[in-house]
């Protein structure tokens, strides 16, 4: 009995892996899709081909929206406590910038990631990222101006998470910490109480946010201990103006 056989064309694309075993390339018919349909099995033949990368960037082209973002707009999203989407932007200027403003933005935008961590339980990795972000703020050798007063500003944040961070230590039944605030001193910390939420924010009658911290069991006669949420009083002709001292 002779075959039946029907052709479909469909006007997208899909993906095929390459067969070549060294290669991660996606390849991509560049012309309609033919579906055949032989004794109800169905065929596909893929017939053009382009690269991975040409296919991740036509689908994932400005996704997320930063393509065009500004560094205005990080340092507002910043301010906000935004901080996932501030990481995004800053993370579209970081790889079109050159040094030492690349330094500069990378600084900022791993504390970003640091307060992000910080509100999400994390405790450790809020640590290490402001503190190697505030390592960056420092390498520019700023002695004034909004990124001067940024970087004093973080580094009273880093203070502060790290003392609550031994004083919560340090009231564990059978541990008791002294810690010199080196960088394995960040190691070590962090895990106490990790996943719960010791850290909030909290804004005053003046419009002033602050980091609250506050362990259940740990403040019963005083008031919760905090700090002001460091903010960013720069622009992007401050950025421009950036250089090592």
């Amino acid at each position: 009995m002779a075959c039946c056989s029907s052709t479909l064309l469909l006007p997208f694309k899909l993906p095929l892996q390459s067969q070549t075993s060294n290669s991660s390339s996606i390849h991509l018919s560049s012309t309609p899709l033919h579906l055949t349909n032989y004794s109800n099995k169905l065929h596909i033949r893929l017939i053009y081909r382009f690269s991975r990368r040409d296919y991740l960037e036509q689908e994932d082209e400005d996704e997320d929206g930063t393509e065009n973002c500004t560094f205005n707009e990080a340092v507002f999203l910043f301010n906000t406590r935004d901080y996932h989407r501030c990481h995004d932007f800053l993370e579209t200027l970081w790889n079109k910038a050159e040094e030492p403003k690349r330094t500069l933005i990378h600084g900022i935008l791993q504390c970003a990631v640091g307060f992000h961590h910080l509100f999400g339980k994390n405790h450790h990795g809020a640590m290490m990222e402001l503190g190697e972000g505030l390592c960056k703020l420092k390498k520019m050798n700023f002695d004034t101006g909004p990124f001067y007063d940024f970087q004093k500003e973080i580094s009273v944040s880093l203070d502060f998470i790290y003392e609550t961070q031994v004083e919560l230590a340090a009231c564990t039944d059978d541990l008791c910490l002294m810690m010199d605030g080196s960088e394995r001193s960040y190691q070590l910390l962090g895990t106490f109480a990790a996943g719960q939420q010791l850290y909030h924010l909290e804004t005053d009658s003046d419009g002033i946010s602050y980091i609250v911290f506050s362990a259940e069991g740990l403040y019963s006669t005083t008031e919760p201990k905090r700090v002001k949420v460091p903010s960013l009083r720069a622009t992007k002709e401050h950025l421009m103006a950036c250089d090592y001292n």
